[in-house]
């Protein structure tokens, strides 16, 4: 098998990074120029796009998570810094929407969880902690609100 067949087979399987299709022509034996000729022929039949890779895996990521977190993840899968970060800027879904999200999904599957440690979590996801804060005051102000509504209608 041809190190372009072998590209091609397994960008059809998944959209890859330029650099995991060099990595896996590499663990597949094949040598640095087979594998580079591969790969400029799949990046010139445009079946290797390393923009589109960080473009899509932003807006399809499922889990809501930090910008922070987007960068790293696509950084690893190999996207140059500077095209992660233009990816990461032009999210359909803005942070703040998404840290919104993580919160809600926190307080849902976790009734009883501190504010401190939702705030841990937040952090692991990638959220900045300035934002993460700022955001839990208000819904601590908001939930006191509520608090202080039902003791009145009492």
């Amino acid at each position: 098998m041809t190190a372009r067949l072998a590209a091609l087979r397994l960008l059809a399987g998944r959209r890859l990074t330029e650099a995991q299709l060099w990595a896996r022509l590499g663990r597949r034996g094949f040598t640095e120029d087979e594998t580079r000729e591969a790969v400029e022929s799949a990046k010139r039949d445009g079946f290797l796009d390393d923009a589109l890779f960080a473009r899509l895996f932003v807006d399809g990521c499922v889990k809501a998570v930090g910008d922070a977190r987007l960068l790293a993840d696509l950084v690893r899968r190999g996207i140059d810094r500077e095209a992660a970060r233009h990816s990461v800027a032009c999210a359909e879904r803005p942070e703040a929407q998404r840290l919104e999200a993580a919160v809600e999904k926190l307080f849902r599957t976790r009734t009883s969880l501190s504010y401190p440690s939702a705030a841990r979590a937040l952090e692991r996801l990638g959220f900045p902690a300035p934002s993460i804060y700022r955001h839990l005051r208000a819904r601590a102000q908001c939930d006191d609100l509520q608090g202080l509504a039902a003791e009145d209608s009492h």
